[in-house]
């Protein structure tokens, strides 16, 4: 393989990881969106609000079960997919590992947290918490046929776990890649404040009918 394959393909794992990192911020804002509704005294809500808080919550957790799994998903073998296994599987290559550290950087310690991340992310992947998160997603968002078996119930708290997962794995990758830190990270303060800006202002309007 030519030095310009290499660094095609290289470039390749970047915006896919690029994608990966913007994805991660999306399930960020949405997860805001429920910690910031649970906190609040629901006690003070009244119908018809009751309602339609209900249903834009399902919204909001059927939105974030959705990207947090699609974030952690395995490679796909139409190899179209920005997920933490999808680029795994696309840095199998020592040489391609190889490519991302600048000049005069050694690349040893990049295969060092590529073996780190991989070990994670297999772990992960083997772990019910994963298993049932995965579940959720595919029998009960992204199918609408009745299954034969029901279902698991799945807590708020393991999709928040499972996206904490996917966040320390995009970070490794960031350093596999030498790519400095996520843009998640600067963005996390800002996403938790629209959060808060949107719920205040729905309960505003709320108690003043």
């Amino acid at each position: 393989m030519t030095d310009r394959e290499l660094i095609d393909r290289a470039n390749e794992i970047i915006e896919r990881l690029f994608a990966l990192d913007d994805a991660i911020a999306n399930a960020r804002g949405l997860r805001a969106l429920l910690e910031d509704l649970h906190a609040r005294d629901l006690s003070i809500v009244l119908e018809p609000h009751v309602a339609a808080i209900a249903m834009v919550r399902a919204g909001i957790l059927r939105a974030a079960v959705s990207v947090v799994i699609a974030c952690l998903d395995p490679k796909d073998r139409r190899g179209n997919r920005a997920s933490v296994g999808q680029i795994l599987d696309m840095l199998r290559d020592a040489k391609l590992v190889a490519v991302f550290p600048e000049a005069g950087t050694s690349p040893d310690s990049g295969a060092e947290v590529l073996r780190q991340v991989r070990h994670d992310y297999g772990v992960l992947v083997e772990d019910d918490l994963f298993k049932r998160g995965k579940r959720l997603r595919n029998d009960a968002i992204a199918h609408i046929l009745i299954p034969d078996d029901p279902t698991p119930t799945v807590p708020y708290d393991t999709i928040y776990r499972l996206h904490d997962s996917a966040e320390r794995l995009v970070v490794g990758l960031y350093r596999v890649c030498d790519r400095g830190t996520p843009q998640f990270l600067a963005r996390q303060a800002q996403l938790i404040e629209h959060a808060k800006v949107f719920w205040d202002t729905y309960f505003h309007g709320m108690q003043s009918h």
